[in-house]
């Protein structure tokens, strides 16, 4: 005959002693007789052995629900005014912004759960509000935000919101969704695809000038061979993905290029999204760094590129090139005007999830990583 394991989350939850209201006398608990009387539990007795024996996550998080705080009842408590920098540490974005993007969450929710249910995802639709520990859609804004700034692992997350690491991955993939419809319902999601030159045209004429960059983040080591290959960047000496972004002169994200191999370089990517034998940058400026030399040439001299002047190379007849007093004039106003794209890469990688290693496997997943901090940088300066 098998014999029953002994598990140690059971034996912290028997009721072990007793407690008489009637005579105060504390004695061992008997069942049948006690069946009115208030037990103790062991694990109410020592406390602190939850610290050394690894318990299942509803046993630990049942026992402490009402007991200690979870981490949105403390966001709660927190205003713009007096505890602002504290709030972009957990979320990213001010708190006015945060209550905007939830009204547009609330909206996009049920119509993602919509789509999810026609295509066979889910087998029914949820009635009335949300249940479990995330049961309010700015719990579940909160819950996402918080994953993208500080990007802990599902584990830890888990942790913080009172479930298992599965359940974390399970609401992330599933709210990433509702967070990209709300983010494109106020219209700050910047561009995926350049289209056609006159689309194109149509999107940045207005602004006069864009400034383009590229941005890389490092990945985890793909298992892949020819990905392997692929994605690692000898200059960093480590596996990248990278992205091509362009801005305005006021820091807005107008498009988001995404994703490619670490190994290709940045112009290698400008040229497989902008086509040099059409015509993109005939009618805008294009502000470009020393990344991207070769542009003027290739894409014609009718393309109102700008780029830094560049310092020629040692040689016997000149050992020590340097720039002229206009030249350094010209890039040094040059960059001037380029240091907005640098301000809007910055604030996309104060998202901790493009700033660490990202961890994720799914391409699908990685294109919200990049897009979707593109379009929080996008509602926090609007």
């Amino acid at each position: 005959m098998a014999r029953r394991k002994l598990r140690l989350d059971r034996l912290l939850t028997l009721p072990v002693l007793r407690h008489s209201m009637n005579t105060g006398k504390i004695g061992l608990f008997d069942k049948k007789k006690d069946s009115n009387v208030r037990p103790f539990h062991l694990i109410d007795l020592f406390p602190d052995l939850s610290m050394f024996i690894i318990l299942p996550y509803n046993k630990v998080f049942n026992h402490h629900k009402n007991s200690q705080p979870m981490i949105y009842d403390k966001f709660e408590k927190l205003n713009d005014g007096k505890h602002g920098r504290a709030i972009k540490a957990l979320i990213g974005i001010p708190r006015p912004k945060f209550d905007k993007l939830a009204v547009a969450f609330v909206a996009a929710y049920p119509a993602i759960q919509q789509e999810r249910f026609e295509k066979g995802e889910i087998k029914q639709i949820q009635s009335g509000e949300p249940k479990g520990n995330l049961d309010s859609f700015g719990k579940k804004l909160f819950f996402l935000l918080y994953y993208l700034k500080t990007y802990p692992t599902f584990d830890v997350l888990g942790f913080h919101f009172g479930f298992s690491s599965g359940h974390a991955h399970n609401h992330v993939e599933n709210l990433l969704l509702v967070l990209l419809r709300s983010l494109s319902d106020l219209g700050v999601l910047p561009t995926r695809s350049p289209g056609t030159p006159a689309e194109f045209l149509q999107l940045v004429e207005k602004y006069g000038d864009i400034l383009i960059d590229g941005m890389e983040c490092p990945c985890v080591r793909p298992q892949d061979e020819e990905l392997q290959k692929a994605r690692f960047s000898g200059k960093k000496k480590r596996h990248m993905l990278k992205a091509v972004v362009g801005t305005t002169l006021h820091r807005q994200i107008l498009f988001l290029f995404c994703l490619f191999a670490g190994s290709i370089h940045d112009y290698a990517i400008l040229k497989n999204v902008f086509d040099p034998k059409s015509k993109w940058f005939h009618k805008v400026n294009v502000w470009l760094d020393l990344g991207f030399q070769g542009a003027e040439t290739d894409y014609g001299g009718n393309s109102k590129i700008h780029l830094p002047h560049k310092r020629q190379r040692k040689s016997k007849s000149n050992p020590k090139p340097k720039l002229t007093a206009a030249q350094i004039k010209h890039n040094r106003n040059h960059a001037k005007t380029r240091v907005p794209v640098e301000h809007a890469i910055g604030g996309m990688k104060a998202f901790h999830c493009l700033t660490h290693r990202i961890r994720n496997h799914l391409d699908s997943l990685i294109e919200y990583l990049f897009w979707i901090p593109a379009g929080l940088w996008n509602l926090k300066i609007a």
